[in-house]
């Protein structure tokens, strides 16, 4: 067991955000932040299993089938010249296969009906909606909201592994491969894209957009956000994060609440994505600009 003060920076970051956290959650609440309304029973969609299915396959089949095969060509042909591939080159290769995946949901979506993939993106037809803008306002918003007490589920989570397990730290897989990319332009600029725009918007449609919608089927709606936010976290795991991915997987759980419950009480996708980048774009200038 590790004395206490080697603890502190755990405890200080608790003392700091665990009130601010208060705080803004008791103001949002008092102001009705919290209240999704009556009228959003009538977001549910008639959205199938099949539909749900289709639209995860063809993600996977992008990212680690057609990934796979591209990556196992270009080493092919550089293996001739006893050279390795240039990392650009791979770098470039991920940002391909986000345009097919978003390329492929696309097509996918134009043989469903219609008026289900708008009302997915922006339900226009409840008498109390707001324009796209609105939506975007208010997912940044959130993002000041939420932010506090993610940060007081992951210091908490990390004190207790750092307690019963003696584990000090880890780094996620997103922040590694910001890391990696940062000395070169390319790269970097690449790395920015992605996490700042392309995963968000992959991410947002999938697991509210597609499977949080489908889950509203069977079970009400805060049962179909902690469901989705539940499959959101699970998803970021990585073995190379050890133990670390219980800490992940609390602070991006809580994280997940909020994009769900942004999207319901908006209706709109857009909503939740801009929370999403929101948070994304602040914990990248938090690794660049404030590294530990």
């Amino acid at each position: 067991m590790q004395p206490a003060f080697a603890y502190w920076d755990y405890i200080q970051a608790l003392l700091i955000f665990t009130p601010l956290s208060f705080a803004l959650l008791w103001i949002a609440y008092t102001r009705g932040f919290f209240s999704l309304g009556p009228s959003r029973t009538l977001t549910k969609q008639n959205l199938s299993l099949k539909s749900v299915g289709a639209i995860f396959a063809i993600y996977l089949a992008c990212t680690v089938g057609v990934a796979s095969v591209f990556a196992k060509l270009i080493h092919t042909i550089y293996s001739f010249s006893k050279t390795s591939e240039p990392p650009l080159l791979m770098s470039w290769l991920q940002l391909f296969v986000f345009a097919i995946t978003i390329l492929f949901f696309v097509l996918y979506c134009r043989t469903l009906d219609p008026t289900l993939i708008k009302k997915i993106w922006k339900n226009r037809s409840l008498p109390n909606a707001k324009p796209i803008a609105w939506d975007i306002v208010m997912g940044v918003a959130t993002w000041f909201i939420s932010f506090p007490l993610v940060v007081v589920v992951g210091q908490l989570a990390d004190l207790l592994l750092a307690i019963f397990f003696n584990f000090e730290s880890y780094e996620q897989v997103a922040v590694r491969y910001l890391k990696t990319a940062m000395p070169s332009t390319g790269m970097f600029t690449i790395a920015l894209i992605t996490i700042l725009a392309a995963a968000p918007l992959i991410e947002e449609f999938l697991f509210r957009g597609i499977l949080q919608t489908y889950f509203k089927r069977f079970v009400p709606i805060k049962g179909a956000i902690i469901l989705s936010a539940f499959c959101f976290a699970l998803f970021h795991y990585a073995p190379s994060q050890g133990i670390g991915n219980l800490s992940l997987f609390a602070s991006l759980f809580t994280f997940a609440l909020f994009l769900g419950f942004i999207y319901e009480r908006q209706n709109s996708l857009f909503a939740s994505i801009a929370l999403h980048m929101t948070f994304n774009a602040m914990s990248t200038f938090r690794i660049l600009f404030m590294p530990e």
